[in-house]
């Protein structure tokens, strides 16, 4: 029998990587997770905050690819997530640096909304609510978008909008998932997510993966026959070029 068709090894196998990515994504998101410890959370820190969560996008970017990648038997975890991480850097942060703009305004305006609760704001505050948790499987769909196919930045959004709107199954099981790691957090302790990042983030990748499958089948064109491009290369090639593997 093949070593790597046994179910231990593969479970070990899922174990290891998911160790070892959510300490590369700890280490490469460190300004993050290190305000997020020891900063009060107070409308007077917010800039610090807004600072400290840029860089984030970069390294949930290359949890996103390299979680895609579990079963490469050719490169480590360490290789595939810090390749990912380098050559995606620039793109993801031009895609993530919006999202994170809006993501803090509509924070600091839940903040504002709770602090004077009248029924208007109340419901405003409700309101926000829901669109921040749509904010944020907006932005996982961006990063996977950007890190699998060469689309530009707008076209990266529309089609985030779009795979919104429409997978009504996908993106209700992704809330499901965010919010479940919520009440999680809440009934233990907000520290717990430094253990489970990555295996929070393969569920989510897990239950998008189609999304990104229909994305090469319904979107993705020749570079001389559209705007949309993939990137098949692989990750030893040109800096330029993003693999689209999809597991």
């Amino acid at each position: 029998m093949d070593l790597y068709q046994g179910g231990f090894y593969r479970f070990s196998n899922y174990v290891y990587w998911l160790m070892c990515l959510n300490l590369f994504f700890l280490l490469s998101n460190i300004l993050m997770f290190g305000s997020l410890i020891f900063l009060v959370p107070t409308i007077s820190n917010a800039i610090l905050y807004f600072v400290a969560f840029i860089p984030a996008g970069p390294a949930f970017a290359a949890l996103f690819y390299s979680l895609n990648q579990i079963t490469n038997r050719e490169m480590t975890p360490f290789q595939i997530f810090f390749t990912a991480y380098k050559k995606n850097f620039m793109d993801s942060l031009k895609v993530w640096l919006p999202i994170v703009t809006v993501f803090f305004i509509l924070l600091i305006d839940i903040q504002y909304f709770n602090q004077n609760p009248t029924t208007t704001n109340q419901i405003l505050s409700g309101i926000f609510l829901v669109g921040l948790f749509l904010l944020v499987i907006f932005s996982l769909y961006a990063l996977l978008l950007i890190t699998h196919y060469q689309f530009r930045i707008r076209d990266s959004y529309r089609l985030s909008i779009y795979y919104l709107v429409t997978w009504i199954k996908r993106s209700t099981g992704n809330a499901g998932i965010l919010f479940l790691t919520i009440v999680l957090m809440f009934m233990t302790t907000d520290f717990i997510i430094l253990l489970f990042a990555s295996l929070v983030a393969w569920l989510l990748i897990l239950n998008t993966k189609p999304i990104i499958q229909d994305v090469a089948v319904s979107f993705v064109k020749a570079e001389k026959d559209g705007e949309f491009t993939e990137r098949p290369i692989s990750m030893e090639g040109d800096s330029n070029v993003k693999s689209n593997q999809i597991i």
